[in-house]
């Protein structure tokens, strides 16, 4: 891992250690909550890792989008110990979860992220692959939001 990279990740635990954002279970004290941060931290998937190399953070900053539709399972606290990593690294992170089910709400307190609620609920929504053009206009779309 480069050594940016290194100093970036150790930052970041360092911030989510000292003001946890994580909610306690089972009566854990903030020490507590603190020990679980920094174990999730040194257990960092590959394949985000090698999405954190890839990013010129100066330039581009690296996009997570979770689609939550419950039909593969739910997010998890070790889950939300990542997801609160990310952010510590500048990450954007979205969670869409079509029938409008708490997801990070269990684990992380809410001063931490923000929700928007849509207006239409749908459960059990499959994942479609948008269209090429669907992928052109989209993609457009963000570079103007860029240059705005």
């Amino acid at each position: 891992m480069p050594e940016w990279l290194q100093t970036a990740i150790a930052s970041a635990i360092r911030r989510i250690c000292a003001d946890p954002g994580l909610k306690p279970q089972n009566n854990e004290k903030v020490d507590d909550i603190r020990v679980y941060l920094f174990t999730q931290s040194m257990q960092i998937p590959e394949g985000i890792l090698k999405m954190l190399q890839k990013f010129d953070f100066s330039q581009e900053v690296p996009k997570v989008i979770i689609y939550n539709n419950e039909l593969n399972g739910t997010i998890t606290r070790p889950d939300a110990a990542l997801l609160l990593l990310l952010n510590q690294l500048g990450t954007d992170l979205i969670i869409y979860n079509p029938a409008g089910h708490s997801d990070i709400e269990k684990f992380i307190e809410k001063r931490v992220f923000v929700t928007h609620w849509l207006e239409d609920v749908v459960f059990e929504q499959e994942l479609k692959e948008p269209s090429v053009l669907q992928k052109i206009i989209v993609q457009g779309l963000f570079k103007s939001l860029r240059s705005d």
